[in-house]
């Protein structure tokens, strides 16, 4: 990371481990999503389940959310040759890999957040 912050190029960016893991994961829907897989029933979840699971997600962010996710090898996605077709996602070994860092990071927010927004606040004055 240090290497990328230092040279300050999108390409190094882009190499950078750290970097592109949390442009996976650092948006309004990642962590819910993978919240969800996670404590699926018979840990996988169809479309429609997600979508109504998660509330305000549009279709068009989910498909994009779970399409980013299957190309980084965290999510499977599985097409059933029924009518009407079924199609089920649920996570990898990866995926399901990345659970104890995410639960590290809600356990920091919880413990720190408090502190966090005073701060900021204390800048807004």
């Amino acid at each position: 990371m240090r290497k990328a912050a230092q040279n300050g190029s999108k390409h190094a960016q882009k190499e950078c481990p750290i970097f592109m893991t949390l442009s996976l994961i650092a948006n309004k829907w990642s962590i819910s999503i993978l919240d969800h897989l996670l404590h699926a029933g018979q840990s996988k979840a169809r479309f429609s389940e997600l979508k109504y699971a998660l509330g305000g997600i549009t279709q068009r962010e989910l498909t994009k959310q779970l399409r980013e996710f299957e190309k980084s090898g965290i999510v499977t996605r599985t097409v059933y040759a029924e009518m009407p077709l079924r199609v089920e996602y649920a996570l990898t070994k990866l995926g399901k890999s990345l659970c104890d860092p995410i639960e590290a990071l809600s356990s920091w927010a919880e413990k720190n957040g408090a502190v966090v927004q005073k701060t900021r606040d204390s800048f807004a004055v």
